[in-house]
């Protein structure tokens, strides 16, 4: 009984940080993006959608809460290279800050 309240209470803490992080990580992850669209054609790298590059972000985020809330119960999120970037296809939704 224990054991289930304190992985409720982790997942609470993960989703409640993760809302306020993400009026953080957003913003940034946007500029990035209009730095990339601009030095685009200057390195000849194809067009990255925002959407990617936000999911990306946001991935990258859940896994680093994660690795400190979750862990010591046990659970484990991956974190997801650069490399992948192109193959990300989890969006933010408008209701996560929130």
């Amino acid at each position: 009984m224990t054991t289930k309240l304190l992985v409720a209470g982790a997942y609470f803490l993960f989703l409640c940080i993760r809302g306020i992080l993400l009026w953080v990580v957003i913003p940034i992850a946007f500029c990035a993006w209009l730095m990339m669209l601009l030095l685009r054609p200057m390195f000849r790298k194809p067009y990255l959608p925002i959407g990617k590059l936000v999911g990306w972000a946001d991935l990258n985020l859940r896994a680093a809460i994660a690795q400190a809330l979750l862990r010591p119960l046990g659970y484990r999120i991956r974190f997801t290279p650069w490399a992948d970037l192109h193959h990300v296809k989890h969006r933010v939704n408008w209701a996560d800050p929130w």
